[in-house]
């Protein structure tokens, strides 16, 4: 996009809201890590921008230079910035970035990238709320755009239901006219069950059924490109480990005598683990037991010496995440691409790697998707894959899949599991209704600074109101269903007792000539509230309210803090 030809005072930016273990929260933190990198012999991509986006000049340098100019990051204690170190760049002024959350509350960005468990910042943040408008005169986010829906399932998706049930409100402008979603994913069965209990509403598929499967108008079989190729092996009158390491070194030594110019797709071997602990055993097959397993393949064409052999989990720090990838995509006669590749399911999201079309999968996965998931990381482009599974001869469930291995492979996706998501169930809302509760109470009442809690008795209609539509959201949960109508009352007696208890709390500061406060401060501070834990059932949850010698205050909090 040429940034001359836009028009429009405001500008385009984009911004990143994701945890501080991946990019700094706060712009003290952010100066910190920045002040360290100054001083680094080596740079590490501590910011999560590595390049410029328009001319793809790197915003820190590889090496340390004394020039201040050669780091694109204006980083001080109350503002954060990137630009392109490159005068020639029509972003050397400043890139229209934000990866800090204070830069993002301060100056709320068009377009947000984030992840779910950022929700919980919802209410502990106090200027979380600009990002849908709170405060600021923007319009809510109007379009969200929910990428691996599959993964919001079981316990995760049922605790983000509750949160998307706040985030749905604060996004549902005063029209009452709500956001339109799109959720994308490749493997997902009861899609229509698994909407409705994360957004309450009914789903719309795209591309829709066709009277013929393989032709449906939007989307035909592509012929023109290789499919995937899947093998199953199953070691009889071995050991597990023997037979790992046997299958290892016969997928090694059989691409070192291919011709030359066929090695490369298939030279760098993705071994996927289900855990960091099989992981483990293999990484330490691969220094000693493997090399002496290929010495005794040769059939002439030469042994293949293992060369490096790097692990993708999450052990691996993010910032050396990127340099993997980009020596995944060297070829294999360069000295710095990667011969083996142990990996968890680190790999089975994200990530697009045109080399990779070599798999081998240890044990068959607990699950369909994560099946589909993790084998269509090769062979993604226009080299055919090959996945090669593993069985494990002592468990019954991977001897079960070896035995019907054609049939399950033939109709892959008739296996994919249903989601299972009931974020409206009694022990979620135990542990999260009371979070939805203040987030919206903070961010739709104008009652989001620290000391404002008590202020609540002020706007006891609008949260009544509030305390109503998300009752109404738990039924729509369940439409269809006969506990519709059960659902909506119990959610809306708890939220009721929710609220009493805070406009008690209120009354008692204001009595006293305190604030109520939604975070505690301070020390020497007693619980109000035990009756909770004999009464809700919520003492355990992250929902308390305290005091401390000066002040009344109030603690809520959500999960992920």
């Amino acid at each position: 996009m040429n940034p001359d030809s836009v028009s429009g005072s405001e500008p385009v930016t984009i911004g990143l809201w994701v945890g501080d273990t991946t990019t700094p929260n706060k712009f003290l933190t952010a100066q910190d890590a920045f002040d360290q990198q100054r001083e680094a012999t080596h740079p590490e991509d501590v910011f999560i921008l590595d390049r410029c986006p328009w001319c793809g000049t790197r915003i820190l340098p590889a090496n340390w230079s004394s020039v201040r100019s050669d780091y694109g990051v204006q980083a001080e204690k109350d503002e954060f910035a990137f630009y392109c170190p490159r005068d020639e760049c029509r972003f050397h002024d400043v890139l229209p970035v934000a990866v800090v959350d204070q830069h993002l509350y301060e100056k709320p960005p068009t377009f947000v990238l984030g992840t779910v468990d950022k929700f919980a910042q919802l209410a502990w943040e106090p200027d979380s709320g600009r990002l849908f408008g709170a405060g600021t005169g923007n319009p809510p986010p109007s379009l969200i755009i929910q990428d691996e829906l599959h993964l919001l399932t079981g316990p995760l998706g049922t605790t983000v239901g509750l949160y998307e049930a706040a985030v749905l409100e604060l996004c549902t402008g005063p029209d009452g006219r709500p956001p339109k979603i799109v959720a994308a994913t490749a493997t997902i069965r009861r899609s229509a069950e698994q909407v409705r209990a994360l957004h309450h509403q009914d789903v719309q598929l795209f591309p829709p059924s066709g009277p013929d499967a393989r032709d449906s108008f939007f989307a035909v079989p592509d012929s023109g490109r290789p499919g995937r190729l899947y093998l199953g092996v199953m070691a009889q009158g071995h050991t597990t480990g023997r037979g790992a390491v046997a299958t290892t070194a016969a997928m090694l030594q059989g691409v070192h005598q291919l011709p030359e110019e066929h090695r490369d797709a298939y030279w760098t071997l993705v071994a996927y683990h289900h855990s960091l602990r099989e992981l483990g055993r293999t990484v330490t097959a691969a220094g000693d037991d493997i090399p002496a397993q290929l010495r005794g393949l040769d059939e002439g064409a030469g042994v293949r010496v293992l060369g490096d052999v790097e692990e993708l989990t999450s052990n691996l720090k993010r910032a050396e995440q990127p340099v993997l990838l980009d020596r995944l995509e060297k070829p294999w006669e360069d000295p710095r691409s990667v011969a083996f590749l142990p990996c968890t399911n680190m790999l089975s999201v994200g990530v697009d790697v045109k080399r990779l079309a070599y798999m081998l999968m240890q044990g068959q996965p607990k699950t369909t998707a994560e099946y589909i998931q993790a084998t269509s990381r090769v062979g993604r482009h226009r080299v055919p894959g090959l996945v090669v599974t593993y069985f494990n001869v002592t468990r019954p469930r991977d001897r079960s899949h070896y035995e019907t291995f054609i049939d399950y492979h033939r109709a892959l996706y008739r296996y994919v599991e249903p989601a299972s998501v009931t974020p409206w169930s009694p022990p979620a809302r135990r542990r999260a209704l009371h979070a939805a509760l203040v987030i919206l109470v903070r961010h739709r009442l104008g009652l989001a600074a620290e000391n404002q809690a008590g202020r609540i008795t002020g706007h006891r209609d609008e949260a009544e109101r509030i305390a109503d539509a998300l009752a109404e959201r738990a039924a729509a949960a369940e439409r269809g269903t006969t506990r519709a109508d059960a659902v909506r009352a119990d959610v809306r007696t708890e939220l009721g007792y929710l609220l009493d208890t805070w406009y008690r709390q209120a009354r008692t500061a204001t009595t006293e000539g305190k604030d109520l406060y939604y975070r505690s401060q301070g020390k020497g501070q007693h619980n109000l509230l035990k009756n909770f834990e004999q009464r809700y059932g919520l003492w355990e949850t992250l929902n308390s309210m305290r005091s401390v010698d000066r002040e009344c205050q109030i603690t809520v909090t959500g999960a992920g803090k």
